[in-house]
């Protein structure tokens, strides 16, 4: 298997963590989208041009790196980060949704539409950017609740809920987007960044 990548794609770097919290062995192939040439060339492996994408060991190829990270835990050991029982799995995933769709994404969008560098990438709406900031900020008090009770966003362990929300909120860290002041996301966030699978994941954040 390879995976490929782009330097600090966020959605590429949730698979890579992934790939260190279950110590898996992936070599990974850096895609530059800026460059005419690597482009098209990857056009064949994504008509998306999206990163990440995973090549599987016959040659097929998988994206969306949620749908590959699903896909690595499933064929791989022990802890699997999407749940052992059912319980785990729905819950697990009831929280991955959320933070997903309401601090990862907007996050993300909000950088894309508002950073001076990614100007010449992004059609950028910055005042559609601000309803992305709110939504990214409306969710961590109930973030915050989750983690007043369980020590992860899944429960009692770590899981992708933990990942995804993790990357989310240092994404908008880097964008400038203030995250919540109470005690448990702080503790949270410090808590995931020093575990080995988080460690330099962000060399520029």
């Amino acid at each position: 298997m390879r995976l490929f990548v782009s330097p600090m794609a966020p959605n590429a770097l949730r698979v890579v963590m992934l790939l260190r919290e279950k110590r898996l062995d992936v070599p990974l192939v850096n895609i530059d989208l800026s460059s005419k040439e690597e482009k098209e060339a990857y056009r064949a492996i994504n008509p998306l041009m999206q990163v990440p994408a995973l090549e599987l060991d016959e040659g097929s190829y998988v994206s969306e790196s949620l749908t590959i990270c699903q896909y690595l835990d499933a064929v791989s050991g022990a802890p699997h980060l999407f749940g052992e029982s059912l319980a785990e799995r729905t819950q697990i995933a009831m929280w991955e949704r959320r933070a997903e769709l309401m601090l990862f994404i907007p996050a993300v969008e909000y950088g894309h539409h508002t950073h001076p560098a990614l100007r010449a990438a992004f059609h950028q709406f910055p005042d559609w950017a601000q309803t992305m900031r709110s939504k990214a900020m409306g969710l961590l008090p109930i973030i915050s609740e989750r983690l007043s009770a369980h020590p992860y966003l899944g429960g009692n362990d770590f899981s992708i809920a933990d990942i995804t929300g993790y990357i989310g909120c240092r994404v908008a860290t880097f964008f400038g987007i203030p995250l919540s002041e109470s005690a448990p996301v702080k503790e949270w966030v410090q808590r995931i960044g020093q575990r080995d699978s988080a460690r330099n994941l962000f060399p520029t954040i």
